[in-house]
């Protein structure tokens, strides 16, 4: 997953996880709830058209705060939902480090701006992205940018391969043409004499 989507973690102090939840919960952070159990519940904040990020709040083992933003997302669409949502959190997170997948701090929860922070590695890992699979964009689950890629992929390739037959096929009919037009006579049919005699 983590060459799709780019993946951040805010350890939760233990009486912090209810307040982030509530936080989120909120009107103010955009989030919506889409799943919810003992170990972990899963907010997304999402706009059809520009947009998705998954935010997950992990009980357990550890309480944690998961970030999870498709690399198929444009960096500048995700500036101002990532602000919203992480603006309002608990002042027990102020000074808490976000770290990426490998442990890297990018981050500290609560400095004027940190989101910002997030945005530029997020773009740096977008970059990476598109110059590893191309440029796609669109809205999506991280769960889902695997499928997506191939699936678009996939019609890109047939794309090529349509193309690749209509010029041969182009080729076969303007060598025919070539090979016609460089017969210093071309011979009539053979029944154009009964023809023109009837």
């Amino acid at each position: 997953m983590g060459l799709e989507s780019a993946n951040y973690f805010l350890a939760l102090p233990a009486d912090a996880a209810d307040a982030v939840v509530h936080t989120l919960s909120g009107d103010r952070a955009g989030a919506e709830l889409t799943r919810s159990s003992d170990a972990r519940l899963d907010y997304r904040v999402r706009d059809p058209h520009r947009y998705w990020i998954d935010v997950h709040v992990h009980r357990l083992p550890e309480p944690c705060l998961e970030i999870r933003i498709a690399l198929t997302n444009d960096e500048w669409s995700i500036r101002a939902p990532l602000q919203r949502a992480l603006t309002p959190l608990p002042v027990a997170l102020v000074g808490q480090a976000l770290r990426d997948d490998e442990g890297r701090t990018v981050a500290v929860a609560g400095e004027k701006g940190w989101w910002l922070r997030v945005e530029e590695d997020f773009g740096r890992r977008r970059e990476a992205f598109v110059a590893r699979v191309g440029d796609y964009n669109a809205p999506l689950s991280t769960d889902h940018v695997y499928m997506y890629v191939h699936q678009t992929r996939w019609n890109r390739d047939n794309d090529d391969e349509l193309a690749w037959h209509r010029e041969r096929e182009i080729a076969r009919i303007e060598e025919m043409w070539d090979k016609a037009a460089g017969d210093d006579e071309v011979a009539p049919p053979a029944d154009a004499e009964d023809i023109e005699s009837a």
